[in-house]
């Protein structure tokens, strides 16, 4: 019965209509928990993730690890939920024990490191079976393990170190490890004198910045690449710095990346002769998502960025303007702001800002994404009208809202229109043919509906 409608729309588009990207709008935030020596939101009162990161999937599920949990012993532990709920789904029997950063992926499986603790290894949280325990101590003589990252085939890439010196692996399930990279002083036939923090992806690859030289040349002077490393070791050289291309525009780059399932890299990078960016490439084509030197952000800061298969790109830098902190995101056409140091959010304890009693930074640790855009991020909160009172540190999801893309394939064009008219039937009706989607994409003149009013900026969406 939606026929005509559809027709109508076509017609009213024309012929010239492409796509476009969709870069999310943000307005709505939506607290996962929040930490406090006081009264505390989804969590016991006094533990604490201080500087960690979240990670979210594409089920809008969020994990983060716990420097601590108020228990006997204070020892450390992992935090799971979605929607506003969770609970500590993990705490180590050591309190002496670390537990590194977390991954999610869209399955519901966590996994994170534990060091200084018997046996030191990766670890999961399986939302699914709701269970938990040690996955690996591979491979064998490994003696500390560090940013492990689970795909969605349960696949899990790590850098390990072996007293000192690194090695990149990836565990399918059961021994032996695949070894993508080595450093020398592991393998003098290696080129590699030192081996960052690692990214991984669907395909089993491991993306990260590699200092080249022989044992103990882990000088600044040294080349450094970002390479993409397969299983076998072969690779793809993403970028170079000018001590391994001197024609690159790559002074040098920070230490963490993020691999896309496609084979892309977002990454920041220093600049020659000057200045700061964002970059997001696959070795043949380089797209520049912000730089300090014009437009609206100045300093971009040395966390690492979040990136997802449909081309966005996020990242902390400070707002040009008004010098505050902000949390962005962009495809290299298009720049938007997530949220900033002094907004207004929803908190368990009324509305909230994100502030600090002094100068300290107001996010802690980066930020992760999932397939829609939504943010996951790390805020210090504060009263409204009195940044002196602490309301501790909340996990929150920025939802995007993205205009247009209903069907949600990334992009606004005329694939959408079958979805748009979906949704004009209302939420229910559209979540049956879009369980993966959201209703709100259709809401293309921003009044929090969808309904008739909506079809002009539609058209306008999809024929610009």
């Amino acid at each position: 019965m939606h026929r005509p409608i559809t027709v109508a729309l076509a017609v009213a588009l024309g012929l010239g209509a492409g796509s476009q990207a969709a870069v999310p709008f943000y307005d709505s935030y939506q607290l996962q928990c929040r930490a406090n020596f006081g009264a505390a939101f989804n969590l016991p009162a006094g533990s604490f993730f201080t500087s960690s990161t979240p990670a979210i999937n594409n089920a809008g599920q969020v994990a983060v690890n716990l420097a601590n949990v108020n228990v006997p012993g204070n020892p450390p532990g992992v935090w799971f939920g979605q929607g506003g709920t969770g609970q500590v789904k993990f705490v180590a029997a050591d309190s002496n024990a670390t537990i590194g950063s977390i991954s999610l992926n869209h399955l519901g499986r966590a996994v994170f490191p534990q060091n200084f603790t018997s046996p030191n290894g990766v670890y999961f949280y399986d939302a699914p079976s709701d269970t938990s325990g040690l996955l690996t101590t591979q491979p064998i003589g490994a003696s500390s393990f560090g940013t492990p990252i689970v795909n969605d085939l349960g696949q899990v890439g790590y850098r390990v170190s072996f007293l000192g010196s690194n090695a990149w692996v990836s565990f399918a399930g059961a021994p032996p490890v695949a070894f993508h990279a080595v450093e020398a002083a592991l393998d003098a036939a290696s080129p590699y004198s030192f081996l960052f923090t690692p990214s991984f992806n669907n395909s089993r690859q491991i993306a990260g910045k590699v200092r080249l030289g022989a044992a103990g040349q882990t000088g600044e002077n040294r080349p450094d690449q970002i390479r993409i490393i397969n299983p076998d070791g072969t690779f793809t050289i993403i970028a170079h710095d000018r001590d391994s291309d001197p024609n690159s525009l790559f002074l040098s780059f920070d230490n963490s990346v993020a691999l896309t399932d496609n084979g892309w890299v977002a990454f920041n990078a220093n600049l020659f002769p000057a200045g700061r960016g964002v970059f997001f490439s696959n070795g043949v084509e380089t797209r520049t998502i912000a730089v300090n030197t014009a437009g609206i952000v100045s300093t971009i800061e040395s966390f690492g960025p979040a990136a997802s298969a449909s081309g966005l790109v996020a990242f902390r830098a400070f707002e040009n303007n008004t010098a505050l902190r902000a949390i962005w995101i962009g495809d290299g056409t298009t720049l938007r702001r997530v949220v900033r140091e002094h907004d207004i959010v929803p908190t368990d304890l009324g509305p909230a800002r994100i502030d600090q009693h002094d100068a300290s930074p107001v996010f802690g640790g980066s930020i992760t994404i999932n397939r829609y855009g939504d943010v996951a991020f790390n805020a210090a909160l504060t009263p409204p009208d009195n940044n002196q009172i602490e309301w501790g540190s909340g996990i929150f999801v920025a939802l995007a809202r993205t205009p247009g893309d209903v069907d949600c394939a990334g992009d606004v064009d005329f694939d959408d229109i079958d979805a748009f008219v979906a949704a004009l039937s209302g939420p229910a009706a559209y979540a049956a043919q879009y369980p993966d989607c959201r209703w709100l994409n259709a809401d293309c003149d921003g009044d929090g509906d969808v309904d008739f009013d909506d079809i002009d900026p539609f058209v306008a969406l999809i024929g610009s």
